[in-house]
């Protein structure tokens, strides 16, 4: 678990370096309104793709860890076969959120390239970490970020910048998923509907759980963006830019503890499973606030050369963000121990309340409090959340994880 989790951190440093590079070269760059814009465009990817994890991604996390070859062979033959046509179910989707705030057509086909491509790179990703090839996975992502360097320096010379990033990244993950994805044998799609059903009796669960969570934690953006308009967003977003690390390092872990949760419990070995979280917790946590404590000491720095006056208040947006992270990131962890002891169900009804809460937090945006107000309305909804899984977990103490038979295509 060392080794990967070793390369899972490496592979998630290059993720979050290149994440927030872009940020912040748009933030230097470009006025608060086409960041936003651009901000938008990546929400969208974060919430469709979401969605797409439930469907595709945690069967498979949860679904091959300890079985057999021959069993792991047709679960993917199915997921894989499955992935294609939910990948293409999901642009339509992604067209009609672009288009609430934009109709440009570069803009709206940048967006669906963006998505499309990364939804696949992510697929092969999770199957890397599920399969104990995290190797394959920073091999994934250093081509694609690589790519995408290449490609944006390219289109930046003659689109505009936020095409150009839309349009480069989606040219790096196609760049990866043809040289370094897997081969697989695929089912037949019908045949792949078919086999699915079998994975649909826990992913339902699975995917109102992200669509409350997405709800949740990115509802803000449509509340901002149509109570304050693109330049009210781009402020906000500008604030949660440099959060990005934190989060992608409970990812990390994430991707190779929820495998390795989930073949203790199908082995019965529970206090394994739960050991492994409570020690990853605490690490992410930690490192997170050594992070927030680095930041709190070169702010004046980055305050003065990234951000140049053009975000006013962005100190207060920044902390109110640090402090909505750190929560986030404690519930995602302990989220990953019930996917991992497949209690969709539970975890569903927590992103149901969570959700709730945030969503009749944000209404007071249409009144005159300050654009902060939107982060605070998040941390709520996360706070909920922590609450509740803390009780989940404390209360309830799994029978070990049979787990779903494959369905063969």
């Amino acid at each position: 678990m060392r080794a990967a989790m070793a390369f899972s951190l490496i592979d998630q440093a290059i993720l979050s370096g290149f994440n927030l590079a872009l940020s912040l070269v748009l933030i230097a760059h470009v006025p608060p309104s086409e960041f936003g814009l651009f901000s938008y465009a990546l929400t969208v990817l974060l919430i469709v793709g979401s969605l797409h994890n439930a469907l595709i991604a945690t069967p498979i996390g949860v679904s091959l860890p300890g079985r057999p070859a021959p069993q792991q062979s047709a679960v993917l033959s199915v997921l894989l076969s499955a992935d294609h046509l939910m990948r293409l179910a999901a642009m339509p989707l992604v067209a009609g959120f672009c288009a609430i705030t934009s109709r440009d057509p570069l803009f709206l086909s940048g967006a669906l390239a963006m998505c499309f491509f990364a939804l696949w790179r992510e697929t092969q990703r999770n199957l890397a970490f599920a399969t104990h090839a995290a190797h394959r996975a920073l091999l994934l992502d250093a081509i694609a970020v690589f790519g995408s360097i290449l490609a944006i320096a390219s289109l930046w010379t003659w689109l505009s910048p936020v095409p150009a990033m839309l349009f480069g990244t989606a040219a790096g993950s196609a760049a990866a998923v043809l040289l370094a994805a897997r081969r697989q044998a695929l089912a037949a799609p019908l045949a792949a509907l078919r086999g699915y059903r079998t994975f649909w009796v826990e992913s339902r669960w699975s995917l109102l759980g992200a669509a409350t969570t997405e709800a949740q934690y990115r509802g803000y953006v449509f509340a901002v963006e149509s109570f304050r308009g693109a330049a009210t967003l781009g402020a906000v977003q500008a604030g949660r830019a440099l959060m990005g690390p934190m989060q992608l390092l409970a990812n990390a872990w994430g991707r190779v503890a929820r495998p390795e949760m989930t073949r203790a419990l199908v082995e019965g070995r529970i206090d394994d499973a739960r050991r492994t979280l409570v020690l990853g917790t605490v690490g992410v946590l930690a490192l997170s606030l050594i992070y927030l404590a680095a930041l709190n000491w070169a702010w004046p720095m980055i305050e003065a050369r990234l951000f140049h006056g053009r975000y006013p208040e962005i100190g207060l947006m920044t902390a109110a963000w640090g402090l909505v992270t750190v929560i986030s990131m404690a519930q995602m962890c302990l989220g990953y121990y019930l996917q991992a002891a497949r209690l969709f169900r539970p975890l569903a009804y927590v992103s149901v309340a969570a959700a709730g809460a945030s969503g009749l937090a944000l209404l007071g945006l249409a009144t005159s409090v300050p654009p902060v107000y939107a982060v605070f309305a998040v941390a709520v909804g996360e706070a909920v959340a922590l609450a509740w899984i803390v009780v989940l977990i404390i209360r309830q103490r799994p029978a070990p994880a049979a787990g779903l038979e494959p369905v063969a295509p």
